[in-house]
């Protein structure tokens, strides 16, 4: 029952499973109740002595006590029976198990405080028993000495139990273990439940003794009282009560109210108007300067009271005292004296940095002024005040309003990640592969009075050599994309890990990608992929959503295919196999461009290029005369090969790994988020004051212990981000 309490549910919900057949169980188990017998009569025949036995345990679910009868008759004969019994369910707010043991000792002495005037007649001894070596610790100690519930529980088990004899018990023979943690009809039929422990029917020297103290001295400890010292500082009564406001303008009608109500109470006077007055306003905003520049700046204004100069941060500014509406308010001096400005901005007003009143006024200028900058507040502040630290506090004013924050958002950075093991181990070319669309591309059949239809293309790049293959597809199906597949495979061979953008990569894109981003974004057709690629062998993984920067390799293979394509061939119509040849021209393009600087070698006649791993040597170079080698063993040609092939990979760890090495952007550390934060999220096609609004549920960490994917709670369900698409919203 506490556990459906602790669901909060509805009364026309239905339970959860677990719950439900809990329920099932215990009903079922209920049949069996009119099966068991339970003795009504407690002693013995002719009793000469009746000892009262109180037993307590606890569990984390429950504790509870119970009390048997240890009668004799004059033969010596024992008889034992269970008298009484309580039991109650642990409280919600969670307690320790120590804490529960006390519990547990306290319900079984209440227990017997109550039962004690149907046993006052009967002769005997009464003895307490718990398996907590901690408890009896307790119940040892001055309730005085210990924290406040335990100490308090102890003092009531101390008053009611000052007969009886606490005493230490084993868990394994503790009736009252049956009570803390429960059991069916069955298994209290088959226990000795009703009969008490074996131990009672002997002599008293056959009990449990007591045990060598085994405590937990960190338990002890922690509930012992501690005494502190501290000082009490006298606030001033009116700062507190604004410290409980947080509207500028409503402390400054409550203050101007306590005066109205000052000047009807004790000198009579009879209000003028019903309204209050801009004088009366003007009069509580001095009172509250006053009172606060006599809690900040008290030594100055005592020394300026004495006549002694101002020392200390203040003496830059000249300040003196004058009188305003009745209060000794302390102002600038400072250089302005002559000038032709009103006498408030020649002599502002000082305030101190650190007070919620100055805080709240720079706040309502903020507000006031259609959310003013940081410059602006300055500017307006010093019309009447003079603020110490004014940059400091306007700057975080405006990067505390949500408005001004979702006007104009920053969003959260990290440091740039160490490459994937897939950039920087050398592997056969498209052993591990990426892949992105781009399109689409018009294509005509060269038929009149027939329509273009729309074309894509599919860019497969070498994670580690940077090597390009590109295939025209016809349409976005799942089996026109598995043809391009699979004449990747047919010419490149087989890849073992196959990289692709997310689909929501395309949410919000222009109409123009809407077939492209619904094709990817299908889940049918990824269902497809993962089979076909699963049953191929081949891994086939999605990076995070909306995170381009995870694939910038096969993101800038696209740029450079497409600048390409749209340079040369902007407004001619192909057809199908005429933009099938292009796009092999533009891959030997992309596959003879170098990945490393040209090296200082003389020996090294080109740059390494992804050629170099496809056929050992540019595409666009004239061949080789091969008469040389013909001449030449197999082994050694065998030898020739493989010291060209290392070669290349020598030069592709010397000259390509290393250029990897630097981070051009996203060069410091930042501080992870955290579970609970609340963020807006950044819509490409869409103003920030639309931006959704979301919280991190759960952080995904890096190999490297940052964070930069993250999943949020948004009113249109839960999302991943990537961090760079989130801005921090002020707490």
């Amino acid at each position: 029952m506490q556990e459906l309490w602790l669901l909060r549910l509805n009364w026309d919900e239905s339970v959860p499973q677990a719950l439900h057949s809990a329920w099932e169980t215990f009903v079922q188990d209920l049949h069996t109740l009119s099966s068991m017998k339970i003795p009504r009569f407690c002693l013995t025949i002719g009793p000469q002595q009746v000892d009262i036995h109180g037993f307590c345990d606890a569990s984390i679910r429950a504790y509870g006590c119970c009390i048997y009868l240890r009668s004799q008759d004059k033969s010596g004969n024992v008889t034992v029976k269970l008298f009484t019994a309580k039991s109650r369910v642990a409280p919600i707010k969670r307690k320790s198990l120590p804490k529960l043991e006390l519990c547990g000792a306290l319900l079984l002495a209440r227990l017997l405080q109550k039962i004690q005037p149907t046993l006052a007649h009967l002769e005997g001894e009464t003895f307490f028993w718990t398996d907590s070596q901690i408890v009896l610790h307790w119940l040892k100690q001055h309730s005085s000495t210990l924290s406040a519930f335990v100490g308090n529980r102890v003092a009531e088990i101390q008053d009611i139990t000052r007969a009886g004899q606490w005493q230490h018990i084993s868990t394994k023979i503790n009736p009252a273990d049956i009570v803390s943690r429960g059991c069916t009809n069955r298994q209290l039929t088959e226990s000795t439940w009703f009969t008490g422990p074996e131990f009672l029917l002997r002599e008293r020297k056959h009990w449990p003794q007591p045990e060598h103290s085994n405590l937990d001295m960190e338990v002890v400890n922690k509930e012992r009282r501690k005494l502190a010292f501290t000082q009490v500082t006298k606030e001033n009564y009116l700062l507190t009560v604004i410290s409980k406001y947080g509207s500028y303008t409503k402390i400054l009608r409550i203050v101007a109210q306590l005066h109205r109500f000052h000047q009807l109470t004790k000198y009579k006077e009879k209000a003028d108007v019903e309204f209050i007055q801009p004088m009366q306003l003007q009069k509580a905003l001095h009172c509250i300067v006053w009172i606060i520049q006599n809690h900040f700046f008290s030594q100055d204004i005592q020394g300026l009271q004495r006549g002694n100069p101002v020392e200390g941060s203040l003496k830059h500014l000249n300040p003196f005292l004058e009188e305003a509406s009745g209060y000794q308010l302390l102002k600038v001096g400072g250089r302005l004296a002559l000038s032709d400005i009103a006498r408030g901005q020649r002599h502002p007003i000082l305030l101190p940095k650190g007070c919620y009143f100055v805080e709240l006024y720079v706040r309502h200028l903020h507000l006031s002024n259609y959310h003013a900058g940081a410059k602006a507040l300055i500017a307006l502040t010093r019309l009447k005040f003079w603020i110490l630290n004014i940059r400091d506090i306007a700057r975080r004013t405006v990067r505390s309003c949500i408005h001004c924050v979702r006007y104009k958002p920053k969003l959260l950075g990290q440091i740039m990640g160490n490459l994937p093991i897939e950039r920087v181990t050398p592997s056969r070319p498209f052993a591990r592969t990426a892949v992105d669309f781009c399109g689409p591309v018009l294509t005509y059949l060269g038929i009149r009075g027939k329509a273009p239809f729309k074309t894509y293309i599919a860019i497969f790049v070498c994670l580690s050599t940077k090597a390009a293959h590109i295939e025209a597809v016809s349409d976005l199906t799942t089996d026109a994309f598995i043809a391009a597949l699979k004449r990747l495979i047919g010419r490149r061979g087989l890849p073992s890990d196959i990289y692709c953008d997310n689909a929501t990569n395309f949410v919000g894109a222009s109409n123009k990608l809407a077939d492209l981003k619904n094709f990817l974004f299908n889940k049918t057709n990824q269902s497809n992929l993962q089979t076909f690629c699963t049953n191929q062998f081949i891994n086939f993984n999605f990076i995070p959503p909306r995170t381009p920067h995870f694939g910038g390799l096969w993101e800038a293979a696209v740029k450079i295919a497409k600048g390409h394509l749209n340079r040369t061939l902007a407004n001619t119509r192909l057809t199908f196999e005429e933009l099938g040849t292009v796009l092999i021209e533009i891959e030997a393009i992309l596959n003879s461009r170098p990945i490393s600087p040209l090296s200082c070698d003389p020996s090294d006649y080109d740059a390494l290029t992804p050629a170099h791993f496809l056929i050992g040597g540019p595409l666009k170079t004239l061949p080789e005369s091969t008469s040389q080698y013909d001449k030449l063993p197999l082994a050694d040609k065998w030898v020739r090969v493989k010291a060209v092939k290392h070669h290349f990979w020598r030069r592709w760890a010397r000259d390509y790994l290393n250029e990897l090495q630097t981070r051009t952007k996203w060069t410091k550390e930042q501080s992870n988020v955290s579970n609970g934060t609340l963020v807006i999220i950044h819509e490409d096609n869409m103003p920030p004051q639309r931006w959704l609004m979301g919280r991190i549920i759960h952080c995904v960490n890096g190999p490297d212990k940052h964070i930069r994917v993250v999943d949020l709670q948004t009113s249109k369900g839960v999302i991943r981000r990537p961090i760079h698409k989130l801005a921090l919203l002020p707490a």
